[in-house]
């Protein structure tokens, strides 16, 4: 079909201006998003004092709370259209409820505590969801080029680690304090938690409304159809065709969905279990649990630029296969290679690095499919991303659940889940890459 070939802008081509704005659109997401992948487990269980299984719980609830709104965003982007309405209006909610979670307003034992945390972390994943699903949709809205796409992808990566190196700055700053640095978390680094995501959501904030200044709204409401195509389609004898068609179309995205979810599984179960896994090893006190993770995303952060090159001398399904091998092996090096402080800077930028590479790439094919269909965009991602928020949250809900406090009988937990999840999640991607690599070029 000719549109198929037809650009939205300027040949594909998007200025480098735009692409900056398009890439502050998604900063506050990913301020939070670190804030609560990294954090959110080991300060309900160190800070509030809650039971490993109730802080669990507490995480799958934003999981499936941002997993149900996730395609119910999708639709109404999709029916309504206004990307940048939605954009504003998940924004405000973040902004509401973020700093709420980590506030430490009430005392953490009582009825009124859990019923805060619980209706904060509904409207946090709320808005959440409409940021991350209006923002992703905006990709194909701005070129039809399927390089410029990837480089849009590239660079919201890169904003994405940007915005994580930020918070683990800032926590790295504000969590330590001298004579302390070695001591483990505690209800006293309340305040200390507070002032971070207080200063994260004012960053966050900045930049999203530099992003609605600078980004043109005009940008991301055009749609380019064919007349002829729509009657061509309407007509009875192509039915069948269509039916069959749309099953295939229905069953590729099933399959890109599950690349994405091994993924995203990868890198937000390292996130999760990483400063869990550093405060087992006792490496660099409180100062690692910063440190580490910092290390981590600036090595993510290199790979996702060095990405954009290498996806014009590699295909598609060569730097995914590559990535998830780099995973598997920091999976191995966590398990068996053992604990200093070499090894767990080692791991991080392994992990770093992995979860750059098949995430880009896993975005990049999802854009791809879509193709010139972009009225449908919202909805795609909104599928492709509902598995992986309802999985990883029943994943690391089985975790705490099965979580074994007694140090003494297993002093290596934390270290065999983030091995076991890393290789688990980068074996799926790959099982999940054979099934897809006719799809992918």
């Amino acid at each position: 079909m000719d549109n198929e070939q037809r650009p939205l802008v300027n040949s594909g081509r998007i200025s480098t201006s735009t692409k900056i704005a398009y890439a502050l659109g998604h900063i506050f997401n990913d301020l939070a998003a670190a804030m609560w992948f990294s954090y959110t487990l080991i300060y309900l269980q160190r800070v509030a004092l809650l039971e490993p299984v109730i802080a669990g719980s507490l995480l799958l609830l934003g999981q499936i709370i941002d997993a149900v709104m996730t395609p119910i965003f999708g639709f109404l982007i999709d029916r309504y259209c206004k990307k940048k309405i939605w954009h504003i209006v998940g924004s405000v909610m973040v902004t509401l409820s973020f700093p709420v979670i980590f506030g430490s307003f009430v005392n953490s034992s009582t009825t009124v505590a859990m019923l805060l945390y619980i209706t904060s972390i509904t409207i946090f994943q709320t808005g959440w969801a409409a940021v991350q699903i209006s923002h992703l949709s905006m990709i194909p809205s701005l070129t039809n080029s399927v390089l410029v796409r990837a480089d849009l992808t590239a660079i919201r990566y890169s904003a994405q680690v940007g915005a994580a190196v930020v918070t683990f700055v800032v926590t790295w700053i504000v969590l330590p304090t001298s004579g302390e640095s070695m001591v483990q978390l505690d209800q006293q680094d309340a305040y200390k938690f507070r002032n971070i995501v207080l200063v994260l959501t004012a960053f966050g904030l900045t930049t999203t409304v530099l992003f609605h200044i600078f980004l043109k709204a005009n940008l991301l409401e055009q749609t380019i159809f064919l007349k002829s195509d729509i009657e061509k389609s309407a007509k009875p004898s192509n039915v069948s065709s269509n039916r069959r068609i749309s099953w295939i179309d229905i069953t590729i995205l099933l399959r890109v969905a599950m690349l994405y979810v091994a993924s995203r599984l990868f890198i937000t179960l390292a996130t999760v279990y990483l400063p869990l896994y550093i405060e087992e090893t006792k490496v660099d006190g409180k100062q690692a649990l910063a440190s580490v993770p910092l290390v981590s995303y600036l090595s993510s952060f290199t790979a996702a630029l060095l990405l954009k090159y290498l996806n014009r001398i590699c295909s598609t399904k060569a730097c995914y296969f590559c990535g998830a091998i780099i995973g598997i092996i920091a999976a191995v090096v966590t398990e068996f290679v053992g604990s200093n402080s070499t090894v767990v800077y080692f791991v991080a930028v392994l992990i770093g690095v992995g979860s750059s590479i098949t995430m880009v790439t896993a975005l990049s094919v999802t854009a791809e499919l879509i193709g010139c269909r972009t009225e449908r965009s919202a909805f795609v991602y909104s599928i492709v991303t509902f598995l992986d928020k309802i999985i990883t949250g029943l994943v690391v809900m089985f975790i705490e659940k099965l979580r074994c406090n007694d140090k003494e009988l297993c002093p290596t937990y934390n270290r065999d889940v983030l091995s076991i999840v890393c290789a688990s999640s980068m074996i799926l991607g790959l099982i999940t890459l054979l099934s897809v690599s006719r799809c992918l070029t």
